[in-house]
């Protein structure tokens, strides 16, 4: 790591979601910078701990390539969102800096539709979609803009008064002005399938099952607990694995991380809809560390400030058979006003809980806007014995507590925590 220390890394965005990153990269003796335009520190608690900050929006490319000659910028990382992804990509084109994604990947990754034509060439399964309105013969359905991510713009409809309805909150979402309509799954699990390309090799990580929220109904798609790995793992390699390969090749990834997210069936059938070649927002790097791959964070890290991941691969551990499991749970706000948020930090104290992240903060209005709910933040449980994570499950559900300013409950879902103790059987 010491070939990283003292180089600069711009990092845009400066939310909670970067503060791994940004300590990550510190670790490594990289100096810091954090970039938006929130003046705000508790909208962008990363600028708290970076070793300097920018009130410059992460999009302003003509500002930002200044102050990176100016200040002499080694590197560029983006967050978690395709958006900035796409400004990394030109800001880097800009100053001759290494970039991990092509604009033409990126067009593929965040196109809902470009995606799935790119499956169907690498022989990818795929869900059934319709080409419109009209053409949708049975319900459910599931419509989305073909260029948001974490279920922005996304609601099902069962009837034909709901698809309108649905259709034209889609494309009101939707930047391109294009909107998907594919069949509802509603008998499957939803999966995501992890790959690290290093150097040109893909290398599948491990996968997961979700479970959702079960006041959802047909009104919102909310994730409240991820699954690792998933208890079909064995299926989804059998069924995808060497045609998921064969579209990270035909894409020409040489360096990234990569969530492909899908569904299995207990038939064992497993297709695929969307995917983000970028920093997920379920920061299992940690996870992956313990069962022996590279983090994900160094990865970004080591190629935006060298171009090259190689040396990454010699410091794998040990791939020996891991019964260690992992179980997330996700926090989501009904409408209020935050008042009090507990310390998620003290968390840490449970023997199984690995990680903790709180996106929220007191004062905050979290609004409910059709399928778009506030995230409050996530608990990561690590784990060989799901009886164990159970017990730590409900230990945790016991120590969240947020309220809103006339003290009632925010907290959206909690799940039955005996679906972990006997998810793996």
């Amino acid at each position: 790591m010491s070939k990283l220390k003292g180089k600069k890394l711009l990092i845009l965005g400066g939310s909670a979601n970067e503060i791994s990153l940004v300590e990550r990269a510190k670790a490594m003796g990289v100096y810091t910078i954090v970039t938006d335009y929130y003046t705000d520190h508790e909208i962008s608690p990363a600028k708290k701990i970076a070793d300097e900050y920018w009130d410059d929006s992460w999009s302003d490319l003509d500002v930002l390539e200044k102050k990176c000659r100016d200040a002499g910028v080694d590197g560029i990382v983006a967050g978690y969102s395709e958006f900035r992804v796409e400004n990394q990509i030109k800001l880097c084109q800009r100053l001759n800096l290494p970039c991990y994604c092509t604009m033409e990947q990126l067009d593929i990754t965040r196109d809902k539709r470009k995606f799935k034509d790119a499956c169907i060439a690498s022989g990818v399964p795929v869900i059934h979609e319709y080409g419109s309105v009209e053409e949708v013969t049975k319900y459910p359905v599931i419509v989305k803009p073909v260029d948001r991510g974490g279920s922005i713009g996304i609601s099902v409809a069962t009837n034909r008064q709901e698809l309108e309805s649905a259709y034209a909150y889609a494309m009101e979402m939707s930047v391109v002005k294009d909107v998907i309509i594919e069949d509802y799954i509603g008998d499957a699990t939803k999966i995501d399938v992890y790959y690290e390309i290093i150097d040109g090799e893909s290398i599948l990580l491990t996968s997961d099952d979700t479970i959702n929220a079960k006041n959802n109904g047909f009104s919102k798609v909310v994730q409240s607990c991820w699954l690792l790995p998933s208890r079909q793992h064995d299926v989804i390699v059998e069924k995808a694995d060497k045609a998921l390969r064969r579209l990270l090749k035909n894409m020409g990834i040489q360096n990234g991380y990569i969530f492909i997210s899908g569904f299995v069936d207990d038939r064992g059938n497993v297709a695929f809809f969307e995917t983000g070649f970028r920093l997920c927002g379920g920061h299992l790097y940690d996870y992956f560390e313990q069962i022996g791959y590279p983090n994900n964070l160094d990865l970004f890290i080591h190629h935006a400030l060298t171009g090259d991941c190689t040396s990454l691969l010699a410091e794998e551990r040990s791939r020996k058979e891991s019964d260690l499991k992992c179980v997330t749970l996700n926090f989501y706000a009904n409408k209020g006003e935050i008042a009090f948020i507990s310390d998620m930090e003290k968390l840490r104290l449970e023997d199984a809980c690995a990680f903790t992240l709180t996106t929220a903060h007191v004062g905050q209005v979290c609004t409910d806007d059709k399928a778009i709910l506030s995230k409050i933040g996530m608990v990561h449980l690590f784990g060989a014995d799901p009886s164990e994570l159970k017990k730590t499950a409900d230990n945790i559900y016991q120590s969240v507590e947020v309220r809103d300013i006339d003290g009632n409950d925010l907290i959206y879902d909690r799940i039955d925590t005996t679906q972990i103790e006997k998810w793996w059987r």
